[in-house]
């Protein structure tokens, strides 16, 4: 069931994730994703966030409080900066952060609305090991506990105002923490002065145990009203304690608890985690190992679902990415039609980043997206005729276009003759203004058109006539 809630909504991502990709085995992938998760699911537990979805390196995470908010994101930063520091650079993991706040609808999987794509846009324009946040956020946070610094006014693709974001300055943290210890003071790698150690001093599951133990329990002895009243103060101080302890640990408690209900294995790790040589063989089968192709085939269809939601938003340039990692995960996705034609429809906008991958993936879906795409005469049409022509597919070139292409570059009046004789053959309105164009209108084009001048003219009036009558 669909609910609205008024929720801050998170983004992050790896910094050039894509290109990494490329250059890692399945299993580099995996460890890197596997460490960054490992880095940063607690830090979202501790600080009261719920992540809705990961996608690839993407997270979309959802908090109650814009100030925990930021300070999960400067957690966030100061661990992986802590992690990097015994890491080559091409080894290092570097994100980038991404608040709204706003008016969301909620359902049991996901989050939508435009306090949502507003922090998808505004992660996309936020630099490497920064934290970006909407004015929503800067209003609604408590500005005691969270540095910022204006960054502008910015205009986001689809909101009709322009946005005014804020960032939290690096290496300029000196305020406290939600637990209100004092931080650090910045320097060096930690560039939000070691936020993320706050979570670290949280109370784990032997302290929880000790605090229990700690309650000193009244003599129980003895049977009279007053020994009575003893004896149940001591049992609500028992559960008291209990309660108090088990809340503590419900930061590192919650995040596990959510894995295992999703049914990640091996969730919950650590003193939570029994002995394998405790289980007895006979008592317990042993749990089937994952099936790594079918968690890959997921992560492309979350990718393939990502890049068509951007086609249809018109990012383009966010839609290609997407089909990339789709397709780095699945090849067989290369067969999908509707991934076929959103992709050729990017030769428009995002070209640079379209071209290499239909290089690489020239399957039969694609190739026909691109012949049908060279019957429109713009840059898109013109590039989808290029590369089928660079496949050795040039009979695949719709032939007005190719017509068209010749007329252009014909430079004598016989080889315009031949280019006209095929356009009258064709009778496509399409070729109308080009054979106009090459008539001319002035004294010198009447001599130096002459010899196809009235080949042109039969080819213009009968495309004009055949028009004529399918639009009666």
């Amino acid at each position: 069931m669909t609910r609205t809630e008024n929720l801050t909504v998170m983004f992050t991502d790896i910094v050039g994730y894509t290109e990494r990709t490329s250059l890692q085995s399945r299993a580099q992938n995996r460890a890197m994703l596997d460490d960054h998760n490992r880095l940063l699911f607690p830090l979202i537990g501790y600080f009261g966030g719920r992540r809705v979805k990961s996608i690839g390196d993407a997270l979309l995470v959802t908090f109650r409080s814009p100030t925990d908010a930021v300070h999960c994101g400067m957690a966030m930063h100061d661990a992986l900066a802590e992690y990097n520091t015994s890491r080559a650079s091409e080894d290092q993991i570097h994100i980038r952060v991404a608040i709204n706040v706003g008016e969301v609808r909620v359902d049991s999987r996901d989050v939508f609305g435009e306090a949502v794509n507003v922090a998808s846009r505004v992660e996309g324009m936020t630099p490497p090991d920064l934290i970006y946040f909407t004015e929503a956020v800067y209003l609604s946070m408590n500005k005691a506990e969270v540095p910022s610094a204006p960054v502008g006014k910015v205009k986001l693709k689809g909101i009709p105002e322009e946005v005014m974001l804020f960032q939290v300055p690096i290496r300029q943290v000196n305020r406290l923490v939600a637990g209100g210890e004092d931080l650090e003071a910045s320097t060096g790698i930690l560039l939000y002065g070691g936020m993320h150690r706050s979570a670290e001093k949280r109370p784990g599951i032997p302290n929880l145990l000790s605090r229990v133990r700690a309650v000193k329990l009244p003599a129980l002895n003895g049977t009279s009203t007053g020994g009575r009243r003893v004896r149940v103060l001591a049992a609500v101080l028992l559960v008291v304690a209990l309660g108090a302890a088990l809340w503590s640990a419900l930061p590192v408690l919650l995040p596990a608890l959510q894995q295992v209900a999703a049914g990640v294995p091996g969730a919950v790790g650590g003193e939570l985690a029994g002995d394998p040589d405790d289980v007895g063989s006979e008592e317990m089968a042993p749990s089937p190992a994952p099936d790594p192709r079918a968690e890959q085939q997921r992560l492309a269809g979350d990718w393939l679902a990502r890049g068509h939601a951007a086609f249809e938003e018109n990012r383009r340039r966010d839609a290609v990415p997407g089909y990339e990692q789709a397709l780095s995960l699945d090849p067989a996705l290369q067969d999908d039609a509707l991934l076929a034609r959103n992709l050729v429809a990017c030769l428009s906008w995002a070209s640079d980043l379209a071209i290499p991958l239909i290089r690489q993936y020239p399957s039969a879906p694609i190739i026909a997206a691109l012949a049908a795409r060279t019957a429109v005469d713009d840059k898109g049409g013109m590039r989808a005729v290029a590369l089928l022509r660079e496949l050795g597919l040039a009979d695949r070139v719709d032939p007005v276009t190719v017509a068209l292409e010749d007329l252009t570059a014909a430079r004598t009046c016989e080889d315009k003759l031949a280019v006209v004789k095929r356009l009258r053959v064709l009778r496509s309105p399409r070729s109308l203004p080009a054979l106009k164009a090459s008539v001319g209108s002035g004294v010198g084009d009447w001599f130096r058109n002459r010899c196809f001048r009235s080949e042109a003219n039969h080819a213009i009036e009968e495309i004009k006539n055949l028009d004529a009558v399918s639009n009666g």
